[in-house]
């Protein structure tokens, strides 16, 4: 077991080596929700450069909808706190069975921060996002953390008023049905 284990934080060790390398590299990551349906997400890249990470994720239930927001990290240099990062874009995408991924419409919003989202709710299935960026200050690495949540969403008064009624008519049939007085 402990032979097992050394071998997997090896290859672990390689992998992130060979990430932060080589500019322009590409991350992948699976996202692991709490029980209120968020998870963390980020990264840092020790070195300059661009670069696109791939963040995967998994929804269990129809009709889900994901919102996330991102921070970049900050750098002291002299005497001015400046943005280490500097994020373009992130797209939704869908992975399809054949693991070829299907962008989705994605609001990718920078006027208070950094908020995104897929336009539409997501149905039962396998997503993922990726962030696209660049490190901001020359010759240094920078970073950025985030969240994204996943929701279902809340009914509205209206819809439970219709499912009383129905049950109401439900209960006011199986009486009819089974008073002998009636007929």
């Amino acid at each position: 077991m402990k032979k097992a284990f050394l071998s997997k934080v090896a290859g672990t060790l390689m992998l992130s080596a060979g990430l932060f390398a080589s500019s322009g590299a590409m991350a992948q990551t699976t996202l692991t929700f709490d029980a209120a349906g968020n998870a963390i997400f980020g990264a840092l890249h020790a070195t300059a450069g661009d670069y696109i990470d791939t963040y995967l994720f998994s929804v269990d239930t129809n009709a889900t909808y994901a919102s996330g927001n991102v921070v970049v990290g900050k750098t002291w240099i002299d005497g001015s706190r400046l943005a280490n990062y500097g994020i373009t874009g992130i797209q939704f995408f869908k992975v399809e069975a054949d693991s070829s991924q299907t962008a989705l419409a994605t609001t990718f919003d920078t006027s208070s921060g950094i908020e995104f989202f897929p336009i539409d709710a997501l149905m039962s299935g396998n997503y993922g996002f990726t962030v696209t960026g660049s490190t901001a200050i020359a010759g240094m690495g920078g970073s950025y953390a985030g969240n994204l949540g996943l929701a279902a969403p809340i009914p509205e008064p209206a819809t439970y008023a219709m499912l009383l009624v129905g049950v109401g008519l439900l209960g006011l049939a199986s009486r009819r049905k089974s008073n002998d007085k009636l007929g």
